[in-house]
């Protein structure tokens, strides 16, 4: 059958995809706001899209596609969100967030994200052949949807489990969200600390071992190197807490090193893929003037 004549864009697929854009938004904006980090929706969104779509008379695979694409750049504009309007009232230039400011400035932030795609896909799809792990496996899920979603009830299971360890934490108090412990050997402050909560685990092990890993090791380096190295060279002040000195040199001294870091690897990244993304440009104008 010709793919002209499978249905893609249909009513029950613009439906599904607004509800589970939404979903997938607003987890992915809390979890970013939580753990400094997003992950995809195009996975979780496909196999809840076929769950819900093998309900109905006819689905196809192109509707599946339609579905887990929608909630895709949904959860993507989120991250963009978190990532940046925050540091607008952390500078003092926003006191608040306005409902249509944000709704105007995230509207023109994905616009602008769509058009530097463009040249961008040469760049890093046939210039720099990334494997795109994620796509392949999203599409591997959507192949095999004849076999009616049969991860539905693993993602129910997990976000039931989620709710339960949130209500514990948050609703009962039955336990608390994270354990820190801090000493000190002479003027050095040491601390380590451990968060209790699900959606990090979570992301670690979507994200792989070799994030995660990465993740763990700026940590260990801010906690373990520059922590001590900062407290000798300013010893702690007389009646303070280990924990609570701690603290407050990691929130106004020693995460910028972080920050710095982050900067360097995403202007070193730009300065790698120039060239790639002068020839995108290049050619994207050059099949501009072809097509007129």
């Amino acid at each position: 059958m010709r793919s002209s004549h499978v249905p893609e864009i249909t009513v029950k697929v613009v439906v599904l995809s607004v509800v589970l854009t939404l979903a997938m938004a607003g987890a992915n904006a809390y979890l970013g706001l939580l753990a400094g980090m997003t992950v995809s929706a195009s996975i979780p969104a496909a196999v809840i899209s076929m769950g819900v779509l093998r309900f109905f008379r006819r689905a196809s695979i192109l509707e599946n596609n339609m579905v887990q694409t929608a909630a895709s750049s949904g959860e993507a504009l989120a991250a963009g969100a978190v990532f940046t309007l925050p540091a607008l009232v952390l500078l003092g230039a926003w006191s608040g967030f306005d409902y249509w400011q944000t709704t105007l400035v995230a509207t023109l932030g994905g616009t602008l994200g769509v058009l530097f795609t463009i040249p961008l896909r040469r760049a890093l799809i046939i210039e720099a052949k990334l494997a795109f792990p994620e796509g392949v496996a999203t599409a591997k899920v959507l192949e095999v949807g004849d076999r009616g979603g049969a991860g539905v009830k693993l993602i129910a299971a997990g976000g039931a489990l989620g709710a339960i360890a949130k209500l514990g934490e948050t609703g009962l108090k039955l336990w608390t969200g994270s354990v820190a412990v801090a000493g000190r050997v002479s003027d050095c402050v040491f601390c380590l600390g451990l968060s209790l909560a699900p959606s990090l685990a979570a992301v670690g092990f979507i994200v792989g071992i070799n994030i995660a890993a990465l993740v763990f090791l700026g940590g260990a380096a801010n906690w373990f190197v520059e922590m001590p190295l900062f407290t000798a060279l300013n010893p702690m002040p007389p009646g303070r807490e280990p924990a609570a000195w701690a603290r407050s040199v990691w929130e106004s001294q020693t995460r910028y090193i972080g920050v710095g870091a982050m900067i360097v690897g995403g202007l070193w990244a730009v300065v790698r893929m120039w060239p790639s993304l002068v020839r995108g440009i290049r050619s994207g104008l050059a099949a501009y003037r072809h097509t007129r």
